[in-house]
């Protein structure tokens, strides 16, 4: 009984850390490039929120920190970071959990918040000498992320990341 109860906790644990993995390359989370407005909220589940930027693109808001950019209904850019969380400030939103940008992570590695060599890891991908802003990409997807600095000297491990924009390109 003991054996299939640490079973049983060690598969929800599993499956919860591996549900909020990201392929770049695939999409967000299950939701595919190219999805259709209706499949990505089949997919995710219902928005926090949108903001209809003009009558072809609209994000889709899912927690405090992650917008999902739909153009000509079809799921075209993820934005993950600060970026969204001043506008809810003084808002009354119901927050979705299952979507709080620190425990999502790329190729399992946490990557939000994280030092510059962990965002390198995470993402699998050589970006070169530490700085504020980096631009990356593989074939399919433009990756532009935005670090902070605890000091002016640009250390290393001063950088962390605070946000992420991954467009698709075809």
């Amino acid at each position: 009984m003991k054996t299939s109860f640490f079973l049983l906790l060690f598969v929800a644990l599993f499956s919860s850390a591996t549900e909020l993995n990201i392929d770049i390359n695939k999409g967000f989370l299950g939701a595919k490039w190219l999805s259709s407005k209706d499949k990505v909220i089949e997919v995710l589940g219902e928005p926090n929120g949108s903001f209809r930027i003009n009558k072809h693109r609209e994000f889709l808001f899912y927690g405090k920190n992650i917008g999902l950019l739909i153009s000509r209904n079809q799921l075209r850019e993820i934005v993950i970071g600060q970026i969204f969380s001043h506008h809810y400030y003084d808002m009354p939103v119901i927050m979705n959990n299952k979507f709080n940008a620190s425990e999502l992570t790329i190729n399992n590695e946490i990557f939000i918040e994280q030092p510059f060599k962990q965002v390198e890891k995470a993402l699998n991908i050589s970006l070169g000498n530490p700085g504020y802003n980096v631009i990356t990409g593989t074939d399919d997807v433009t990756i532009k992320l935005s670090f902070s600095g605890t000091n002016f000297n640009g250390i290393e491990s001063s950088f962390k990341l605070n946000e992420m924009r991954v467009t698709y390109q075809l």
